[in-house]
């Protein structure tokens, strides 16, 4: 009789944790979507006197051919597209507007960069924010 009584006060106490933990649903702090741009870059632009240099081409997706084989998805760059360069989420370091290829380069010291190793690319296309980030 013990045992039958200890094992009904453990499922009523496994009841009681249950029910007083159960997940409610609640919204998350940020939403992530999808960038309404695609961003390929490359450090190979010689920098001057010691400088970092980035270079950043912006495109524009085209899916529309996405189901087509023969067509797929196409990227078209992005030209007069403005570009704040942040490095610590906050501290804004250039300002860039691409041009007729889509391309906008940064250039700065490192004492300009306060350590960091991360470039965030942030601006907004087709009414979308978007933020990308791209470590040195």
């Amino acid at each position: 009789m013990k045992y039958l009584s200890y094992i009904t006060k453990s499922i009523l106490c496994l009841l009681l944790t249950v029910s007083l933990t159960s997940c409610e649903e609640e919204e998350l702090a940020f939403e992530v979507v999808a960038s309404p741009v695609l961003a390929t870059f490359e450090t190979t632009v010689p920098a001057t006197a010691g400088n970092v240099s980035v270079t950043a081409t912006f495109y524009e997706l085209d899916k529309s051919g996405i189901l087509d084989k023969e067509i797929g998805i196409d990227s078209m760059p992005i030209n007069g597209l403005a570009v704040d360069v942040f490095i610590n989420e906050a501290t804004l370091v250039g300002n860039l507007v691409t041009d007729s290829d889509g391309k906008a380069v940064f250039e700065t010291a490192p004492s300009d960069l306060q350590g960091t190793s991360r470039l965030e690319w942030v601006g907004e296309y087709s009414g979308q924010s978007f933020r990308i980030y791209k470590n040195l």
